[in-house]
């Protein structure tokens, strides 16, 4: 690196000595120290300044950009400077936005082996997919031989790709040894008649009583099948908590989610359910023990589920914050609520002709509970993030959304909007709200869909991203990891390209422009989160936060998105290389 201080103060301060006494003494300038990164390119997704090849940076901020060094002169003068060309040859975008992740899933879920219809690529381990009945218990099988723990548990089971999996199947698969086998939605477990003992659920009275509890719907837990699903799952998850969340498999958990935000690009997060997994004081003293170390290159946002907010909401809040705010882990007047279910388990809701098979979709929140939280929060001034998947529970999102009285500085968000109607597309741009879209629907589902459940028209249209764009809604996409990875690159290559498992492309149409894609992994997802005040975009003000490509994605286009490379990032102006 190139080091250079300039002189002109020093002639200045001997002006002043040798001529008449100043009453009194210069200003003293702001930021004395810089550090100005060079660029083959910057990409800042700001339309008024949509390019430059020089960044200024002080003090974890950005101080200006030019396209050379003498433009820049107005932050150089007077101040010790060092110009960094490390990544003279190389991209900066904005450090990537994931506006919507589940950091205690993603803690849990590390650490157990992946076996499902696509391959994953995770820190220090790789899954390859499993496709069929025989290839998934083959694959179950070599899983559970490497595997020492009390309670086996893995993750990625699909009945469209895998079989019909019940109580009784896994018995015959694993006999002798508690299995507990979680659903592709994370939204449903399957337990053996090993596990349920283990659990202390082994015969039906006990079971029933275990999930005897208000607000988990009866049917959401069947002894008979061994299946836990929806609003009885928090109820299997705190039985499971023993062995999910041992000390050694939290610290992987957590050594592997750093690193694979740092090796994707991604320096802001939300977390979308934070205090549902273990209540807010220790998440809180869990996520500051990884976020608010030095060595954490990344900060997050935590957005709590509805039911968790006791009392007065900002009482509530005013307490979160004065209790573990942090720069880099903090609260905001934004929550999570929940419409209808999972849409890798076809538990959402869907309008007539509903599934093809005939079965029912689920509500996570009845529709008469929902217009009462979504009434509570928005009458004390909150951001509402309601989760909703099928095109009926929309239906009762937006008619509640409708009735609320119309206020300045207050947004809704649509999350993850699996299947929505050009009409319903119509409502949410008229009436000002934002998506943020899992776009990995399409990739997965969209041909095992089109054959059971939803038929292959409403299937191709999962995820009807470009009828968005076309209304000017702005948009995030996210991965609701473990849903897609925490990859922004690989969510932005699917939004624009809808390119399913076996090849097919699924309605062009609604495809994003590749414009539209990289803002909704950067300063769109930072609108719909309530940041883009301060990261999204690499602007005067902003966060020095910088993801750093191997190329330039524009060059590419959406088809080559998937080839872009994240070498690292630069955090608040601080290097963290990917390796």
């Amino acid at each position: 690196m190139l080091k250079f201080i300039s002189s002109i103060g020093a002639a200045l301060t001997l002006l002043i000595a040798t001529g008449a006494q100043a009453e009194e003494g210069p200003a003293t300038l702001p930021y004395p120290e810089v550090t100005i990164f060079e660029a083959a390119k910057i990409i800042t997704m700001e339309p008024g300044f949509p390019e430059a090849r020089y960044v200024a940076t002080a003090d974890g901020i950005i101080l200006g950009l030019g396209q050379s060094l003498e433009e820049l002169e107005a932050w150089t003068r007077d101040r010790t400077v060092t110009v960094d060309r490390q990544f003279s040859e190389q991209i900066l975008m904005p450090g990537f936005v994931e506006p919507h992740v589940h950091p205690m899933q993603t803690i849990m879920m590390l650490p157990i082996p992946f076996i499902s219809p696509e391959p994953w690529d995770l820190p220090g381990k790789t899954y390859p997919a499993a496709r069929g009945k025989a290839q998934y218990k083959q694959r179950l099988r070599a899983e559970m031989a490497k595997s020492e723990d009390a309670l086996f548990i893995t993750w990625g089971h699909h009945k469209l790709f895998h079989g019909d999996m019940d109580r009784a199947a896994l018995d015959r698969i694993a006999p002798d040894r508690p299995v507990v086998i979680w659903q592709r939605s994370f939204h449903e477990i399957i337990a053996n008649s090993k596990a349920l003992i283990l659990l202390g659920i082994g015969d039906e009275a006990a079971f029933t009583s275990a999930f005897s509890k208000p607000n988990i719907d009866p049917g959401h837990a069947d002894f008979a099948s061994g299946i836990i699903h929806e609003t009885a799952l928090f109820n299997g998850i705190e039985m499971l908590r023993p062995y999910l969340f041992s000390p050694a498999k939290v610290q992987q958990g957590l050594a592997d989610m750093r690193q694979m935000m740092l090796e994707n690009g991604v320096t802001t997060s939300a977390d979308l359910a934070f205090g549902g997994f273990g209540g807010p004081a220790m998440e809180s003293a869990l996520f500051k023990s990884l976020y608010d170390q030095p060595t954490t290159p990344s900060r997050i946002l935590a957005i709590p589920i509805a039911p968790l907010v006791t009392g007065d909401p900002n009482v509530w809040l005013a307490d979160m914050k004065a209790k573990y705010d942090s720069p880099k882990f903090f609260f905001s007047n934004r929550v999570k609520l929940f419409a209808d279910g999972a849409f890798f388990a076809q538990y959402m809701q869907m309008n007539p002709p509903g599934y093809s098979d005939g079965h029912e979709g689920k509500w996570l929140t009845e529709p008469e509970e929902l217009l009462k939280q979504t009434e509570r929060f928005w009458d004390a001034g909150w951001n509402l993030h309601t989760h909703v998947n099928g095109d009926k529970g929309l239906d009762v999102v937006l008619d509640i959304t409708q009735q609320l009285a119309v206020r300045n500085g207050q947004n809704i968000i649509m999350e993850h909007l699996g299947y929505s109607t050009e009409a319903q597309n119509r409502r949410i741009g008229e009436m000002g709200l934002y998506v943020s879209a899992q776009p990995n629907y399409i990739r997965i589902l969209g041909d095992a869909y089109a054959k059971t459940g939803m038929g292959p028209d409403r299937a191709a249209q999962m995820s009807r991203l470009g009828s968005l764009e076309r209304k000017g809604v702005p948009l995030g996409l996210h991965s609701d990891f473990n849903m897609a990875p925490i990859d922004p690159l690989y969510l932005a290559w699917v939004a624009s390209n809808r390119i399913t498992l076996d090849g097919n492309v699924k309605a062009p149409k609604e495809r994003l422009s590749l414009d539209k894609a990289l803002q909704a992994i950067t300063i769109e997802a930072a609108q719909v989160i309530g940041l883009d005040d301060m990261v999204g975009s690499i602007a005067t003000g902003k966060k020095a936060d910088f993801t750093v490509l191997d190329r330039d994605p524009y060059v590419g286009g959406a088809a080559k998105l998937r080839e872009v490379e994240v070498r690292g990032v630069v955090f608040e102006g601080i290097w963290f290389p990917a390796e």
